[in-house]
């Protein structure tokens, strides 16, 4: 599609982001004097139009599924068949296999709870895994779980069955992204790859380890990234000051040094990501604001689901409120 073909679906994304949550509304939600108060917020947002098809009161789990069915359902009619956007979909498909592979592990055919967000029915993907009867078209699923089948007596371990299928998933998304003439959407993928790597090198304990689980990489080569190995917070943060990711991070990398917590740093790479796609909202025409959209609803289900979390589990407006993500709106 040209540029000029998505005015209609980037004039529906707009009417769509003015009926996004805005600060105030996700601040009253901290500041609740309990679970069921902050819920109900969210009555006078848009998702009281799914509110009566839960099932069980107050499950804001289901909410948030029914949030992304519809959202994926909005994007089929306003960009069909589109490829930049079902590689963001394709997403639920690879959680879906995590669970379902290591239900085959564990030999446990009872089915699980997946997600119904992705572009793959988890019925087939399951009868794929269990019974290696293919009702689907993706070469990438397909070489992926054949590989965790062919090392499974080896290794069952369900870190290493995960990597396999992030590799697989982000290696699909950076090369989709990377057809795209947009450097805003282009960089996307690679921003999203170098977060996850530089948290793999933060949290991985083994070189070895290390060097096996690092995707596929985006702005940063691989070799500089096993250079952050055991390296101290203030010396990562020299090592990537040619990145875009600095000063950004940084506060986040000092933190984590100092208190052994991922909270601020992974609050700052959200932040980062969010900020950077920013720019999409200005963009008149062209799947920028589509994919930005994706971004904003994805990022708000994020910061309602923490909200919703920490208010059941008696977590202080004020330690609610440090951790909230930067507003796409």
């Amino acid at each position: 599609m040209s540029p000029d073909e998505y005015n209609y679906g980037v004039a529906r994304i707009r009417a769509l982001e003015a009926r996004m949550l805005t600060p105030a509304q996700t601040a009253r939600m901290s500041a609740a004097p309990d679970f069921q108060s902050a819920f109900a917020v969210l009555s006078e947002t848009t998702y009281s139009e799914k509110l009566p098809r839960l099932k069980v009161p107050f499950d804001f789990e289901e909410l948030f599924e029914l949030e992304l069915i519809s959202l994926k359902q909005l994007f089929d009619r306003l960009a069909p068949a589109n490829e930049l956007i079902t590689a963001l979909f394709k997403k639920y498909d690879f959680l879906n296999l995590k669970t379902i592979m290591r239900d085959f592990i564990l030999n446990d055919k009872n089915p699980g709870k997946y997600s119904r967000a992705g572009t793959i029915d988890p019925a087939k993907l399951n009868l794929f895994v269990f019974e290696g009867i293919r009702d689907f078209e993706d070469k990438n699923i397909v070489k992926a779980v054949e590989q965790i089948k062919a090392g499974l007596d080896k290794n069952t371990d369900a870190q290493l069955v995960d990597n396999i299928l992030d590799k697989s998933y982000y290696k699909y998304l950076k090369h989709t992204y990377q057809t795209c003439p947009s450097p805003l959407v282009q960089n996307l993928a690679n921003h999203i790859i170098d977060l996850i790597n530089i948290k793999i090198v933060l949290r991985t304990k083994e070189l070895n380890q290390l060097k096996e689980f690092l995707l596929e990489p985006g702005l940063i080569d691989k070799d500089i990234l096993i250079g952050l190995f055991e390296k101290s917070g203030q010396d990562i943060i020299t090592k990537l000051s040619y990145t875009p990711y600095l000063p950004a991070l940084a506060s986040g990398l000092e933190y984590l040094g100092k208190n052994n917590s991922f909270y601020l740093l992974e609050k700052l790479m959200d932040n980062f990501t969010i900020s950077q796609f920013k720019t999409a909202k200005y963009i008149s025409s062209g799947i920028e604001p589509l994919v930005g959209f994706y971004l904003a609803k994805e990022n708000e289900i994020k910061t309602l689901r923490f909200i919703l979390i920490s208010q059941k589990s008696n977590i202080s407006t004020e330690q609610i409120k440090e951790r909230l993500r930067l507003s796409y709106v």
